[in-house]
């Protein structure tokens, strides 16, 4: 029979109350006690599952200016990244490295398929970062180096459809732009609002952009 959840488990364990923005359970070879899945996974590996809205008892941190009555599809995966790059102040882009849609990273070059399919090889946005927003940033608990994991990685959830406030964007994003992968660490493109995209969309900025961060639609179809 195959492993399943019905529900996720959100360990919560960089911050208490952030759910799946504050959580990054590490990856420990050979299995634990504690989790039931291999390798310290506490949901199978690349799963989905919807988290419901502020409204609905969901992330009640959050104001309820930013998506009270949005729900969030999100995938729990293992981020894991050679180049170890360090984290940015809000959810952020990453990509899946293989096709198996289990594994992502932050780096656009890691991502597959290699050379100019990168940019389509978009996963959804990383919710784990060091920003220090309510009920979505978990500063200092989260790191480079204990995402890392000593190589071995962690496990996370990333977002791929619905409303995520504070997300990390290219500085000259404007309001309706769409959002696309671009060279470099957690690093976005905009494509201007009534342009067609030119790669995979990550989403479209509902906000003002303030310090390279805006509030998203994230639009990641998950497969």
């Amino acid at each position: 029979m195959a492993l399943m959840n019905e529900y996720p488990v959100v360990s919560s364990n960089l911050k208490s109350g952030f759910g799946v923005y504050g959580t990054a359970d590490p990856y420990v070879a050979g299995g634990s006690l504690y989790a039931p899945y291999n390798n310290g996974a506490l949901n199978p590996l690349g799963a989905l599952y919807f988290i419901p809205s502020p409204s609905q008892g969901g992330n009640t941190t959050l104001a309820s200016a930013t998506g009270y009555a949005s729900g969030l599809w999100v995938r729990y995966v293992l981020f894991k990244s050679t180049a170890n790059p360090a984290m940015v102040g809000g959810p952020a882009v990453v990509y899946y490295t293989d096709e198996t849609y289990t594994t992502v990273t932050g780096v656009f070059s890691e991502g597959n398929p290699a050379a100019t399919g990168n940019a389509n090889s978009i996963a959804g946005w990383l919710l784990p970062n060091t920003g220090t927003v309510a009920g979505v940033g978990v500063g200092t608990a989260v790191s480079a180096t204990i995402l890392n994991n000593g190589g071995l990685g962690s496990y996370v959830f990333i977002g791929l459809l619905g409303f995520i406030p504070s997300c990390s964007v290219v500085a000259s994003t404007a309001i309706g732009d769409a959002l696309i992968g671009a060279s470099g660490n957690f690093t976005t493109a905009r494509v201007v609002a009534g342009t067609a995209p030119t790669n995979k969309i990550l989403g479209w900025a509902k906000s003002a952009i303030a310090s390279s961060v805006a509030d998203v639609e994230a639009q990641v179809m998950p497969f």
